[in-house]
């Protein structure tokens, strides 16, 4: 199945070869547990590029730090290290508990600001 249409002078140059190729082997299966670990393994992949100081789009940062995607990312993340839904969802609502309810929206710019 070809899921790309590429020029066929495009494809002259064997770079964009190998990447055709590469993408035409892909199967993906996009069931809840793959979408869940995919957006887990973008929030590793996001955070680690912060942590090496590659700069993050403007665009993708705002989409990032909406509220919805925030909460997706998050039950991402924590399914991803649990495999559990149940506990994604326990863990994730106790961030959001921790910053508002307990910190009474009181926010630090860092999570440990003495490092």
């Amino acid at each position: 199945m070809n899921i790309f249409n590429f020029d066929s002078k495009l494809l002259k140059n064997k770079y964009y070869i190998y990447i055709y190729t590469m993408f035409e082997n892909l199967h993906f299966d996009f069931s809840n547990k793959s979408f869940l670990l995919i957006l887990g393994a973008y929030g590793i992949v996001q955070v680690l590029a912060q942590d090496l100081g590659i700069k993050t789009g403007k665009k993708q940062r705002d989409l990032v730090q909406s509220m919805p995607v925030q909460i997706i990312l998050l039950f991402a993340g924590a399914y991803t290290v649990t495999e559990n839904y149940t506990n994604a969802l326990i863990a994730t609502s106790l961030y959001y508990f921790l910053k508002y309810v307990y910190s009474g929206g009181k926010t630090s710019n860092v999570c440990f600001e003495s490092v």
